[in-house]
């Protein structure tokens, strides 16, 4: 889409009282950082979504003209930013200009609760456009011709401080840059990308100093609305979801020698199964299977490390969940956005762990803690078709076994390099609150499969994220109590994984044959 935004810039060298014969003077350098030009070079008014880069029209109104100054006394003009003072004069000028937007916009939306995301940023654009023109003014009057900022550096400087005020700051330029996955900053001069196909980037810094960093994440931190959460020295971890689509996880000091923070961006919201065929991540027959598990209720489990897919994987299975169906969401950041398909009607019910705050209770407890084992008991009351748990971590394991006994088609994920380590891995995370054997004989019957996810190398020195394996969960004759038989499988020279048995259990055969899925193709290696 074209961007129809007005040009908001204010060409003040041509200005009447401007325009005067002056000496020529050398260029001086752009105010605008090297390490976010590319960004904030957008024409005015054009903020991209973190995902599709699409265009968000009618955010402002054209500034007015700045009024002539008032006559005084000649003076020299103020030294301007060189190379090596760029990160602290333009970011500067941005704090300067967030603080005073802040405040107008605060004072407007005091009494005026439930406004739309739209109407926010459109009232926001006004803001800063009237922070601009006071400090243009102060430039002009103080300094002269010389003090005026370039058309560039005024939409430079109008976009940077949007992004401080509803987006990401300074990483803003980072997360819109196309192709990048996560974002790696180990104190403020580390900065590296890692882009689609796997490979590392550094960029240039965005802060001076550990300082600056902190502070910028404090501020996303404590300006999330109800979803704020503390970062200091006292709270050193921090993990929180972020517009919606990037996921942060930062640590300070002292349990880091720096602050460091990794930005997870999910580029694939609004994604299927029949993409993910596209993107090579399986055949179009395992999506028909996983179609079919879906359809049927069954209870999946997608295994696999950081970064294999599984949070993309288990967007595109609930895609082909009925959209009248509640679904019901279980996670510590939210990061699944269901209610970003195109298929949902009834929007999912989404549960988010919450921290709590002040000294333990005997029970382990803080106040205002809201674990995901509360999250899932809670769940079970909320009339759900569907629970889907981002990730298991510890003991909602307990709770997970009850929403699998009520017959719901449950999704979970888990860190793990097989479908066999991975059941292994949920029953050591329940035993310590049941015995082995008890885990081990209630996984076999209420699992369904496993799929294992898994970034497969490329000649090309690449990586492509991949299913490798579909595997089949059973009660075991053994004394390990579970048994797990691959039904696909990617072996040396295959492109994808291919079938290589059907399901044994007669259950699960019944189910899969009644959604209309023949299992025959199964049999045999078919493609």
């Amino acid at each position: 889409m074209k961007d129809q935004t007005p040009d908001m810039s204010l060409d003040l060298l041509n200005l009447p009282f401007l325009t005067e014969s002056t000496p020529a003077k050398p260029a001086r350098p752009s105010l605008i950082p090297a390490s976010a030009g590319a960004h904030l070079a957008r024409p005015l008014g054009t903020t991209p979504s973190p995902t599709d880069s699409a265009e968000l029209p009618g955010l402002s109104r054209p500034l007015t003209a700045v009024p002539e100054p008032a006559p005084q006394a000649e003076q020299s003009a103020p030294t301007r930013p060189s190379n090596t003072t760029e990160l602290t004069g333009f970011w500067s000028i941005v704090d300067v200009l967030r603080a005073k937007a802040v405040d107008w916009h605060a004072e407007e939306t005091a009494d005026r609760i439930d406004l739309p995301e739209s109407e926010l940023h459109a009232m926001g654009w006004r803001h800063i456009d009237r922070a601009i023109i006071e400090q243009m003014r102060e430039n002009v009057q103080t300094g002269g011709r010389d003090a005026a900022w370039t058309a560039e550096e005024q939409a430079a400087l109008r976009q940077a401080t949007f992004d401080a005020m509803f987006r990401l700051g300074r990483f803003q330029a980072l997360v819109d840059e196309p192709g990048v996955e996560n974002i790696h900053m180990i104190g403020s001069d580390h900065v590296w990308v890692e882009k689609t196909g796997g490979s590392m980037e550094r960029r240039p810094p965005v802060f001076e100093t550990d300082e600056q960093m902190m502070a910028e994440l404090q501020f996303l931190a404590a300006n999330a609305g109800e979803e704020s959460r503390p970062f200091s020295a006292a709270h050193p971890d921090l993990d929180m979801d972020l517009m919606g689509s990037v996921r942060l996880a930062a640590t300070a000091r002292p349990v880091s020698t720096r602050p460091t923070a990794v930005f997870r961006i999910h580029r694939l919201v609004n994604i299927t199964l029949e993409q993910l065929v596209d993107n090579g991540t399986l055949s179009p027959l395992a999506a028909e299977f996983l179609t079919a598990l879906v359809q049927a209720g069954k209870t999946i489990v997608i295994s696999g490390f950081g970064g294999d897919g599984k949070t993309t994987l288990m967007r595109a299975l609930a895609e082909k969940i009925g959209p009248l169906e509640q679904i019901v969401t279980i996670e510590k950041e939210r990061e699944l956005h269901l209610d970003r398909l195109d298929s949902r009607l009834v929007p999912p019910i989404e549960l988010q762990a919450r921290p709590g705050s002040g000294e333990r209770a005997a029970d382990g407890s803080t106040i205002g803690e809201y674990t995901l084992t509360m999250a899932m008991e809670k769940a079970l009351r909320l009339n759900s078709a569907r629970i889907l748990v981002g990730e298991v971590r510890g003991s909602e394991i307990g709770a997970m076994i009850s929403a699998m006994q009520t017959g719901a088609g449950t999704y979970c994920t888990v860190h793990a390099y097989s479908g066999e380590e991975a059941v292994r891995r949920l029953v050591g995370l329940g035993m310590n609150e049941f015995s082995e054997t008890y885990m081990a004989r209630q996984l076999g019957y209420h699992i369904d499969v496993v799929v294992q996810m898994r970034k497969v190398p490329q000649p090309d020195g690449s990586v492509k994220r991949k299913i490798i394996s579909i595997s089949e969960v059973l009660p075991g004759d053994t004394d390990k109590g579970i048994s797990v038989a691959d039904l696909f499988r990617m072996g040396p020279g295959d492109e994808n994984a291919v079938p290589v048995a059907p399901p044994v259990d007669n259950r699960l055969r019944n189910d899969l044959e009644r959604t209309g899925f023949d299992l025959l193709r199964l049999a045999g290696g078919a493609r």
